[in-house]
């Protein structure tokens, strides 16, 4: 699957943690889950260690701004975690969510993954229809984060 029109993909660095957790906390706060931090949110203070044995990435329009966040995180040897998927309002409805989960899917075959795990907050209502589309099931939330109260898994 190509990425949208207009917009392009980069793989992020240590350097991106700033504008990554603008984007991330411009959205939290959008749907009424900023205010706080969680530990999971160190990852981006060391993208590239953080996301070693994964991949995270950032979305970019044609103007070269950044509007998205993607990656997939390690737990073990067999399974991965998508986390920090994020689109600034102006990158939605254009097909992007669609292209990050399908190349996170296929990161995560080609990384020799088994089964793709997630964690998201019940009002995040389009990622939640997203992620049921592309294949995922909902199985008991037992993440430690405040933010998510419903998670998913895909086995691949």
């Amino acid at each position: 699957m190509n990425i949208p029109n207009n917009y392009s993909y980069l793989k992020a660095e240590n350097s991106h943690g700033k504008i990554a957790n603008e984007i991330i906390f411009s959205v939290l706060g959008e749907y009424g889950l900023g205010g706080f931090t969680h530990h999971s949110d160190d990852s981006l203070n060391e993208i590239e260690r953080s996301f070693a044995g994964g991949f995270f990435g950032l979305i970019q329009n044609e103007k070269n701004e950044i509007v998205g966040t993607f990656g997939l995180y390690k737990l073990s040897v067999t399974n991965c975690e998508i986390r920090k998927m994020y689109l600034l309002p102006k990158a939605r409805g254009k097909g992007l969510g669609k292209w990050m989960v399908s190349f996170l899917i296929e990161k995560a075959k080609e990384l020799g993954y088994q089964k793709i795990e997630l964690d998201t907050a019940s009002v995040l209502l389009e990622a939640i229809e997203l992620y049921k589309r592309m294949g995922f099931k909902e199985v008991q939330a037992c993440n430690d984060s405040p933010r998510c109260d419903r998670a998913f898994e895909m086995k691949i």
